[in-house]
């Protein structure tokens, strides 16, 4: 652990996984005790509704369900 509390995680095991830049990834505590933590990736969600549906598109620097997308008209601007 650095000066600042990050953590680095081997390159190894981001491989394993296929965690790169920018995935998001939870730490939790696991056991006090034994001072262990848990990381796992937070799989993607709409940026709107916030729920993780099967079907989500790529905007920007989010995603948006399919559904938010019909709201929005957002397939009108695609053209």
């Amino acid at each position: 652990m650095d000066e600042i509390g990050r953590i680095v995680i081997p390159a190894d095991i981001c491989k394993t996984f296929e965690w790169g830049v920018g995935t998001n990834l939870a730490v939790e505590i696991s056991d006090r005790a034994a001072k262990s933590i848990t990381i796992r990736e937070i799989p993607p969600c709409c940026s709107l509704c916030r729920k993780n549906p099967e079907c989500l598109v790529k905007i920007e620097k989010g995603y948006m369900c399919l559904g938010c997308l019909e709201k929005i008209d957002y397939h009108d601007h695609l053209t």
